[in-house]
């Protein structure tokens, strides 16, 4: 499913990497100066006014990409006025004119002068020194105390210097030094304010006073944009100052001033010094954003979430857990932690407001779509889509309607598509609307075609269009409307609105619809008209393979092979060759050029030994083997074929597997394959070859057995086959039945030899059966037709054979000596010797049937007749 406007609706409306500057209010002190836009050094010492605040936005597709914030140029310094303060109040009570202190905006600090801060009193608020202790009026330090205390700053100016002047290293020339600065402070004289503290921090590096100086010069530092100088005080005053309000603060501005010396590092130690002090701290969230911020700028990206994420659970500031809630969330996509980034986008969703919290609920729902959880999607998408602003709805619903093609709900997601276009967004119909044709088609909806027509008529997108010209194809051509989907295929092709990348699908599938709705000819002339057109896409190999395909139904082989053999030479290394060298070796077998045949299915097989047609190639080469009469390779590759598709190959095989080893002579290989085999019938002669292994084994019922397709064709039964029958019937007692196939065998025996074992095969049975008369017919019979050799020799025992039934045992006997005395063979004479014995043994004449014992056990002494003897 695409989800290509889903993307493009997350890149414009909520990515990650676009942040935009958020203000809000800092916590204040007394006599704060509301709605002053530009805070100066002096603004610090009565109140803190607004402070840019940057913020951070939810994540886009490419989160690593975010930029860190610029820090914004520094504002210069300016004076404020006298009476902006009471010089009385200051000196009786410095805490009531000092503020809290001021926060850092987040990641890089906005340019603000230092603030004075006074240390804590008793009732919580904080001052920079220790409250004016009067000197007594005796002297001129107690006189300028006085005069401090009173606001007169111009009349304590000149008691403060000669002070200083005459008093050398006198006890309180620290606390002299702060508050001559202090008063030519109040009275704009800044730059013999500076000079004063200036000589307190080169005289004094301990003390509350130094401590107090230090801070107030660090501030001017600052303002001045001398940063190194601005830290170095900072610290000093985090030293030695006592109140921990005062050290706070100067912990936190002394980050400040080495963030903007480019010293991150020791920046980087003193916020999180501020982060670590316990109790309340006004300064800790803007330390945690700026901690962060520097954490990012070196690539620490754990670090950095974990520093946002702290900021996220413990600020008391909403918009603040928000904003660090949105950081620690792109923070965690970037890393792969997915479940942490979607806790910080719940939190900035829940304390969130406008743009911020729509944002978080909306890449909520885009990264459960991106891991996959589109239940979850599901589950809360509607909820989500009515809880950010309705200017933002559609990309919830879009998210919503994708998840709910994923799991399935086309329906759905059609009906959710409705619902957006029934919203009329500007600039998304069309898409939309195009979006839900997608899911009506997944959906298999029946009105598809019509919405279809409906659209590609009233669309303005004609590239749109010409993409629901290509959907309409489809859903024609899975309907079985081959030639619709074809023409369809075809006027999207032409289409020039048409993406360029769609277009060679277009016009492949057009010649495989035309191929498919039995327009073969059209089809061949498509396909050649996209290989012209696009002779490198990676359609081409498919289209020559089709073509070639479509070339087969028109029994165009050769034409056929030429496509076969382009795919293989031209696109050596597409999917289409493993297809291309299987089609090829069928065609060229339907060619009967077998030697090719054979070649193309081996290059097959080595080229591709997983090959889906390994078993009709092992066939098929096993079957030219076959023919070749190379009967050990036929052998092997038609037991491969058998083994990978014995549904397919089975039986083929077995019926050639049974010819080679007819071929061989190897009855019990034969036999073995016979077993459970319910192939096509095997072969006369094969059948007659099986029988007469069964007989020399003495099994007579098989015999009858494997002939028994023969005798059940109707058609002709080889001679060999009714001899074979006599012989197994007589075996097994059936003696008429023996002499009937006696009978149909001398039927068809033409010549001699084949007549006298006629012959003699009738008169066994007729023996059996008791007919020795017309047994002797027979027998003359066949002694007529071999008046000598082998079968005279065995006529000559039947004829022995008939005697003994009669009880003429004498003439029996002489019959059997008269076959000793003619061959010499050892299956005929020894058997020969053994009766003419027992002849003699009837008419009790043991003497001859001694001497034709012995003559047995001397001449075929190894012969089964002996035993015994």
């Amino acid at each position: 499913m695409s989800v290509r406007w889903l993307v493009l609706f997350c890149l414009a409306g909520c990515g990650w990497g676009h942040a935009q500057e958020v203000r809000r209010a800092i916590p204040v002190g007394p006599g704060s100066l509301e709605n002053y836009e530009n805070p100066t050094w002096m603004e610090h010492v009565n109140g803190v006014g607004e402070v840019e605040v940057r913020r951070a936005l939810p994540v886009d597709s490419a989160p690593s990409d975010r930029p860190i914030p610029a820090a914004p140029a520094e504002q210069p310094a300016v004076p404020t006025p006298v009476e902006s303060i009471d010089p009385v109040e200051a000196v009786r009570s410095p805490e009531a004119a000092a503020p809290e202190p001021s926060p850092l905006p987040i990641a890089t600090p906005v340019s603000q002068d230092a603030p004075v801060v006074s240390g804590s009193t008793e009732d919580g608020i904080i001052r920079i020194a220790p409250a004016v202790v009067d000197g007594g009026t005796d002297s001129a330090l107690g006189r300028a105390n006085s005069l401090f205390a009173r606001g007169l700053y111009d009349l304590a100016i000149p008691e403060y210097e000669v002070f200083l002047v005459s008093g050398g290293k006198a006890e309180g020339r620290d606390a002299a030094l702060f508050r001559l600065a202090e008063s030519h402070r109040a009275l704009g004289n800044a730059g013999a304010a500076r000079a004063a503290l200036e000589k307190l921090v080169l005289e004094f590096q301990s003390g509350e006073f130094a401590a107090a100086g230090a801070y107030r010069l660090g501030g001017i530092l600052f303002a001045d944009k001398m940063h190194d100088a601005a830290a170095a005080q900072f610290d000093v005053a985090a030293r030695e100052a006592k109140d921990a309000g005062v050290r706070l603060s100067s912990a936190y501005f002394s980050g400040r001033s080495h963030e903007a010396a480019g010293r991150i590092i020791d920046a980087a130690n003193r916020y999180e010094a501020v982060l670590s002090a316990s109790g309340e701290n006004v300064y800790r969230d803007n330390a945690a954003m700026a901690l962060g911020g520097i954490q990012l700028k070196r690539g620490e990206k754990r670090a950095a979430l974990k520093t946002f994420r702290t900021l996220a659970d413990a600020s008391a500031e909403n918009d603040v857990a928000a904003s660090a809630a949105m950081e620690a969330a792109g923070l965690a996509a970037e890393v792969g932690n997915n479940p942490v980034a979607l806790e910080m986008l719940e939190i900035a969703a829940r304390k969130g407001e406008g743009e911020v919290r729509a944002g978080a609920v909306l890449q909520s729902l885009l990264l459960r779509y991106r891991m996959g959880d589109h239940a979850g999607v599901v589950a809360a998408g509607r909820d989500a889509a009515m809880s950010v602003p309705a200017n933002r709805r559609d990309e919830a619903l879009n998210i919503l309607a994708a998840s709910l093609r994923e799991t399935g709900d086309n329906a759905g997601a059609a009906a959710v598509y409705g619902e957006m276009l029934s919203d009329g967004a500007a600039g998304t119909s069309a898409e939309v609307r195009y979006q839900r044709l997608l899911a009506l088609h997944a959906a298999q909806d029946k009105s598809l075609l019509g919405e279809i027509d409906a659209f590609v008529a009233g669309n303005p997108d004609r590239g749109l269009a010409a993409s629901a010209t290509l959907l309409k194809a489809e859903v024609l051509f899975k309907q079985g409307n081959h030639a619709g989907a074809a023409g369809a295929y075809a006027a999207a092709a032409e289409n020039p609105s048409l993406k360029e990348e769609q277009r060679p699908a277009a016009l492949y599938k057009n010649a495989w619809s035309l191929a498919a709705a039995g327009d073969t000819a059209a089809a061949v002339a498509a396909y050649d008209a996209f290989l012209r057109r696009y002779p490198r896409d990676r359609l081409a190999a498919g289209a020559l393979l089709q073509s070639g395909m479509a070339r087969q139904k028109m029994q165009d082989y050769e034409g056929a092979l030429v496509d076969f053999d382009r795919v293989l030479k031209e696109y050596p290394l597409s999917a289409e060759v493993e297809l291309a060298l299987l089609q090829k070796a069928l065609t060229c077998g339907q060619l009967k050029r077998n030697g090719e045949m054979d070649s193309a299915f081996r290059e097959l097989l080595e080229k591709f030994p997983k090959t889906g047609a390994a078993a009709q190639a092992h066939f098929w080469i096993g079957w030219v083997a076959y023919e070749n009469n190379a009967m050990e390779e036929a052998l092997k590759r038609l037991s491969d074929a058998r083994r990978l598709d014995g549904k397919t190959y089975g039986e083929r095989s077995t019926l050639r597997i049974i010819l080679a080893h007819y071929h061989q002579q190897d009855f019990a290989a034969a036999l073995a394959e016979l077993d459970g085999y319910n192939g096509a019938p095997l072969p006369p002669e094969v059948l007659v070859w099986l029988a007469k292994g069964h007989a020399a084994a003495g099994n007579h019922a098989k015999v009858e057995e494997t002939l028994k397709p023969l005798l059940d064709g109707g058609g002709a039964i080889p001679p060999d086959a009714w001899l074979l029958l006599a012989g197994a019937r007589e075996a097994l007692g059936a003696h008429d039945e023996s002499a009937d196939a006696a009978m149909r065998y001398l039927a068809a025996a033409e010549d001699p030899p084949s007549r006298a074992r006629g012959h003699m095969a009738r008169a066994r049975a007729l023996l059996g059966g008791g007919r020795v008369d017309e047994a002797r017919r027979d027998i003359e019979q066949a002694l007529f037709l071999q008046p000598e050799g082998k079968l005279n020799a065995e006529a000559r025992l039947l004829s022995g054979e008939a005697f003994f039934a009669t009880g003429d045992y004498d003439s029996a006997a002489r019959s059997f000596m008269a076959v000793s005395v003619l061959t010499d063979d050892p299956e005929v004479t020894p058997r020969a010797l053994r009766r003419a014995a027992d002849a003699y043994l009837r008419t009790f004449n043991d003497a001859e049937a001694g001497k034709a014992l012995e003559e047995l056990r001397q001449r075929f002494p190894a012969s089964p007749f002996s035993a015994g003897a």
